[in-house]
């Protein structure tokens, strides 16, 4: 008890002393602080000089309270002047309930002016957590402060202070960006400029900058504009159904003027905005951009969630990705040139022969990703291919429809392109074994670029074309990872597509022990000299066969019964379009 008291009559008597100090013990405590010169008073209304009078405290009194002061600076952790400050606090606390920082200029009888030169050490014991803000005043300098209950109870319990549980954050990531989305809210309501709302938005981060989301994202070094969008993104995450922010909303409540909006917008529209290139957000796109939304991308929960993103991922698996263990094994027929070709690229595309594949690559300062090109006949077996290299060396795979990306709005293309590839990365980053992205059916978008001048038909569309196709051969020169293109047409391949491609695989028609193997496999029940009619008298791919198949299922079906040699060979002659009836010829006849 008798520590209890002699902290109590510590505070008491530096209370009683510095009240009305003006700058004389402030000055003694911590020299310079304060400029010394002399405080006229008001008589009958005019300023009138002070008459000379004794000092109102001894050298004995301005040592004892220098030594008391130091005793409650060593206690409180801190320095003598923000002792000093603690004290006024204190003692408005006590009086008060609540105190602000005009109050503190009120005790020591000192201007406001005058406190400025103590501001700093004021809110450094905000930031340690000394001083609580009680009552927090939007957009205004005014807050109310109480003195932490942890000191009140160290003070009058006689305790040692932890101060590892003193400075704890009382908030975490969450209340983070709902405090930041709570002034976003407030400056709309207030009308209050966005240069305002920035100025509130970075003492609130210096105030909670040991939150690891916090400390993590300060490194990034983004302007606070573009850090006070992120929080807001976020708190729209665990705050909305979708977990998405609606771009025009958002940004109504961020900027006041329609000008900077707009320059926002438009960053966010052409994927130029700074956290659009850190890979931590994304846009979804409406057919109008004013309806699309910004989403956090896998690297951007990571970043804000920490140890919680597993809670709001309910599969870890893509759902963009077609992954090997769900791809149905095949047995593929390829005559002796094509296997060896496939070979080469099968085995290159192993994680461990991968990986040394494009540290040589890097070395040699080359393109470290790998293309190939899969041309040929419809039907010869392209696309199965590409998915039984993706099973059998264990890797996903990133199916693109390119007709999905090509839509009639001039501009959204190329982005929906652009789109294609920033997502291939971004899956490249999550995946452990980087994915195989794979354009199905390329023909368009691989042929040459066309003469705008001189294109056929809209030179818009022309235009377009040709963006789409700079926009791929861009990404396939800057391409870390697996491009697999699949197309019917080569005659007119672009020569500037032709070069990007490693592998350029061409697949023809089976040869006829290929087509007797596929007969076989495919219907086991035929014997081999069946097999060999069939292969040598039509001269079909693998997916006519295919066909041939099906339609020998369904008359299983409808008749319980298998069909004859000679039903299969009837069903062959009717496969080809405007053969004539002979399953041998293939195309018209004159």
């Amino acid at each position: 008890m008798k520590k209890e008291n002699n902290l109590i009559q510590t505070l008491s008597f530096l209370a009683v002393q510095m009240e009305d100090s003006e700058t004389q013990l402030i000055n003694a405590i911590a020299p310079g602080t304060l400029p010394e010169y002399e405080r006229p008073r008001r008589r009958n209304g005019k300023r009138e000089p002070l008459e000379p009078e004794e000092p109102r405290y001894k050298s004995e009194m301005v040592d004892q309270v220098v030594l008391k002061n130091k005793q409650l600076a060593d206690f409180l952790a801190v320095t003598p002047l923000q002792a000093a400050i603690f004290v006024a606090g204190f003692a408005q606390n006590v009086e008060r309930n609540d105190f602000d920082k005009d109050n503190i200029s009120s005790f020591f009888g000192i201007k406001s002016m005058e406190f400025l030169m103590l501001r700093n050490d004021f809110e450094e014991l905000v930031r340690k957590r000394i001083f609580l803000a009680e009552k927090t005043h939007q957009f205004s300098e005014r807050n109310d402060y109480i003195i932490n209950p942890q000191v009140k109870e160290a003070i009058f319990d006689g305790k040692k202070l932890d101060f590892k549980t003193l400075e704890a954050p009382d908030i975490d990531r969450y209340k983070f960006v709902n405090a930041v989305s709570n002034l976003i809210e407030s400056r709309e309501n207030e009308k209050v400029s966005s240069f305002r709302l920035f100025r509130h938005i970075e003492p609130l981060e210096k105030q909670h900058q040991n939150l690891t989301f916090v400390k993590n994202f300060l490194k990034l070094n983004f302007d606070v504009e573009v850090r006070t969008l992120f929080y807001e993104i976020c708190d729209d995450f665990v705050t909305t159904r979708d977990r998405e922010s609606d771009i025009e909303c958002t940004l109504k409540d961020i900027y006041k003027e329609t000008c900077q909006r707009m320059d926002v917008a438009r960053d966010l529209k052409d994927g130029e905005h700074e956290l659009q290139k850190a890979g931590l957000i994304e846009v979804t796109q409406d057919s109008m951009f004013s309806n699309a939304s910004i989403v956090l991308t896998d690297k951007g929960k990571q970043l804000f969630l920490e140890e919680d993103y597993d809670l709001f991922s309910t599969d870890s698996r893509s759902q963009s990705l077609i992954y090997p263990d769900k791809i149905a094994e095949k047995t593929l027929f390829y005559d002796k040139e094509l296997s060896e070709q496939l070979e080469l690229f099968k085995e290159n595309l192993v994680d461990e022969k991968f990986s040394e594949l494009q540290q040589r690559l890097e070395e040699q300062a080359l393109p470290k990703g790998v293309a190939a090109l899969f041309h040929g006949l419809p039907g010869t077996g392209k696309t199965e291919t590409a998915m039984q290299i993706a099973r059998a060396t264990g890797r996903a795979v990133c199916h693109v429809d390119i007709s999905e990306a090509k839509t009639c709005w001039y501009g959204e293309s190329q982005k929906l392109v652009k789109g294609i590839f920033t997502n291939y990365r971004r899956l490249c980053e999550k995946e452990k074994q980087k994915p195989i992205l794979l354009f199905n059916e390329a023909d368009a978008l691989l042929s040459s670029r066309q003469n705008i001048n001189n294109a056929s038909g809209s030179s818009s569309v022309a235009q377009t074309e040709n963006a789409i196709q700079n926009i791929i051969l861009e990404e396939m020169e800057k391409l870390d990872g697996i491009l697999i293109a699949t197309t019917n047409l080569t005659d007119n391949l672009d020569s500037a597509f032709a070069r990007r491609f490693l592998f350029k695989i061409k697949f023809g028609q089976p040869t006829e022990g290929a087509k007797q193997s596929i007969w076989k496999s495919k219907l086991s029940w035929l014997t081999d000299d069946d097999c060999r009619q069939l292969a040598a008298h039509h001269d079909f791919s693998g997916g006519e066969i295919d066909n041939i198949v099906r339609k020998v299922v369904m008359e299983e079906v409808l008749h319980g019964t298998r069909p004859t040699l000679a039903e299969i060979e009837e069903l062959c002659r009717h496969e080809k379009i405007g053969d004539g009836g002979k399953g041998s010829s293939i195309g018209f006849q004159a």
